[in-house]
Parts: structure tokens; C-alpha cells; sequence
């Protein structure tokens, strides 16, 4: 069986990316098809430098990382442009537009969707875009056009789930995604004193609580290493996550070096975090929640075993079953 993966774009490292590499485990031999490939990022080239990478006409665009906002409208059909016809089975892995692609009668599409498009369907904290509405509202009516091209759709979470039924009106199986468990092992955790919040420094993200909520705060935004990314972890107190997650692979991560997470009680963080055993919710008030914290004794191994849950191997059996009944 000959298999595609389609990737929206590969211009950084971080969650999706690890969750690509995963699925290349499975796939190793997958080309991977993608609208832009940013080959000067040296962990890009590091981790898929020995993959067969295809980009869309917007690779040939001079300067197409300063246009991204003002090219959006054009990436659905970058996908478009794509030629599936030799595979048996292409699998979309998006957040946004990879699910675009048209495929023939005789090719499978499934596509794996961590969430609908966050900036069109208003999961970004943005509700209205002023002028830029009109175009929103298109790229809207087309995201659910281009879904009905979609044969199965798996959900990265029960959060993803809920929102693709709400956006297409299709039911979609979970699986979720994993963290890489050996990043963690053997990793000596200690008390700096401090909280951490990671991630892209997006709107939805809600970083301003957090900085609001503690002056003892070290925000990870990108560009570190990956052994400095763990050790902040490994001294903090607690990871912070204030805003709606997708699902929330940084707060397994913490988990998984024995750390507790205070997470807003929305969204994927439902999933990945056990109230009172592996961390504390909040609502309204994030600082009542650091005073509350402080107050429970949370059992590093608690945390431990449920990071243990989403392990690599866990994720690639329950892909591997989930394509199997539909293909």
C-alpha cells in the first residue's frame, strides 16, 4: 500500500511536528507533502532531512515567510495543486488546510485534526476580524466544502472531537497524541523556585494571566534546545496553562518529569490533567489557584503514570488500528 502524509508546513519545531515524526514511524517510507519547508531550520533538516519533503508553489514565492498572513488565503489552494493519483492512502495531519487536498475515488483520505482551523472558527480568542470578516467568512464556507473531501476523520481529543462534529457535522475517532517518554527518563527534577509557561506566544494562549499571576515565571516561547527545554522544566514548581488548549502535549510533559500543572478548565487540558491528583483547574481566579496548589500535596508519581498513558507506543497501536478499519 503506497502511503502520503500532507503536513500544513513545516517551519518550526514543536507539537505537531513530534506528532509528524510519529507518524512517519509508522509510515517510514510516506513522502511528506507540505506548503512550505523552511530546509534552513536545523531541526527541521535534523529530524526529516532524510525524508522525500514535495512543497507547493508557495516554496517559490521570494520572501513567502514575511507573507504568510497576506498568502492565506491562497494555501487551501496550494493544496489543491497536489497529485495523489499513485497512492493508495493519504493521510491529511492538520490544524489547518492540509485536509484541502483532492484525491481520486481509488485513494483513501483520512485526515488526523487536532482542531478546525483555530483563527477561522473563533477557538483563537479573536471573535471578529473588522474588514478582514468578508474573507473569513469565505475561507469559512470553503473549510467546510473542503471536509466533505475528507473519507474518516480521526481526532487528536475528545475536545477535537466535539469541535469537528460542530464545524462539519462528522463524527471523527480519537486518538491521541503522544509525548516522547525517553526525553524525560533519568532527568534529576529540582525546585527553582519559579512556573513556567510554554508554547507559541498565541492570543488564545492567555501568557498575560499567568505573567499577571506570578513574578516568579519563565515563559517558553521556542528557540531553545531541546535539553534546555526539559531542564527548565525539571526545576519548576508548576506548569501553568491558562489559556484553551487543543489538547496540551506541555502539560504531559511536565507530568511526565513528576511536575503538577495548574490548567484552565477548558478544553483539552480535561484530558490530560486529573484535578487534585496530577494538578488544579481554575476558572476565574489563577492566582487562588497558586495559593491552592500550595496547600495540596501532589504525588510526583501521579504524574508520572498518567504522562505514562500517552507514550509513543501507545499512540502508534492505536493509529495503526484505527486506519486499519477504515482502509
Amino acid at each position: 500500500m503506497k502511503v502520503a502524509i500532507v503536513h500544513d508546513d513545516l517551519v518550526q519545531w514543536g507539537g505537531a511536528e513530534r506528532v509528524l515524526e510519529g507518524l512517519l514511524e509508522i509510515y517510514p517510507d510516506a513522502p511528506i507533502y507540505t506548503s512550505v519547508y523552511a530546509e534552513s531550520n536545523q531541526e527541521l533538516k535534523k529530524r526529516f532531512g532524510n525524508k522525500k519533503i514535495i512543497t507547493s508553489f508557495l516554496q517559490k514565492i521570494p520572501g513567502w515567510r514575511a507573507l504568510y498572513r497576506a498568502l492565506l488565503p491562497v494555501y487551501p489552494i496550494a493544496f489543491e495543486q497536489f497529485d495523489f493519483t499513485e497512492f493508495d492512502l493519504v493521510i491529511s495531519h492538520t490544524t489547518r488546510f492540509a485536509k484541502s487536498i483532492i484525491t481520486k475515488p481509488g485513494t483513501t483520505h483520512v485526515c488526523y485534526c487536532h482542531t478546525p482551523p483555530r483563527f477561522l472558527w473563533h477557538f483563537s480568542g479573536l471573535s471578529n476580524y473588522g474588514l478582514g470578516e468578508i474573507l473569513m467568512t469565505n475561507l469559512r464556507l470553503y473549510d467546510q466544502v473542503s471536509a466533505k473531501r475528507v473519507d474518516f476523520f480521526l481526532a487528536g481529543s475528545e475536545n477535537a472531537r466535539k469541535r469537528i462534529k460542530r464545524v462539519y457535522g462528522v463524527d471523527s475517532k480519537v486518538v491521541y497524541p503522544f509525548i516522547d517518554l525517553d526525553r524525560f527518563k533519568n532527568v534529576e527534577t529540582f525546585d527553582g523556585g519559579y512556573y513556567v509557561v510554554m508554547g507559541r506566544p498565541n492570543k488564545y494562549k492567555r501568557f498575560d494571566l499567568a505573567q499577571k499571576a506570578s513574578l516568579d515565571l519563565k515563559m517558553i516561547t521556542g528557540g531553545l534546545s531541546e535539553r534546555m527545554l526539559v531542564n527548565i522544566l525539571a526545576g519548576c514548581k508548576a506548569l501553568i496553562v491558562p489559556g484553551e488548549e487543543d489538547f496540551g502535549l506541555s502539560s504531559l510533559e511536565a507530568q511526565a518529569l513528576g511536575k503538577p500543572v495548574i490548567a484552565y478548565k477548558k478544553g483539552g487540558s480535561l484530558e490530560t490533567v486529573i484535578d487534585k491528583k496530577t494538578g488544579i483547574f481554575f476558572e476565574e481566579s489563577l492566582e487562588s489557584a497558586l495559593l491552592q496548589l500550595h496547600s495540596l500535596k501532589i504525588n510526583p508519581q501521579n504524574c508520572k503514570e498518567n504522562a505514562a498513558k500517552f507514550s509513543k507506543e501507545v499512540f502508534i497501536e492505536s493509529f495503526k488500528q484505527a486506519v486499519a478499519r477504515v482502509v
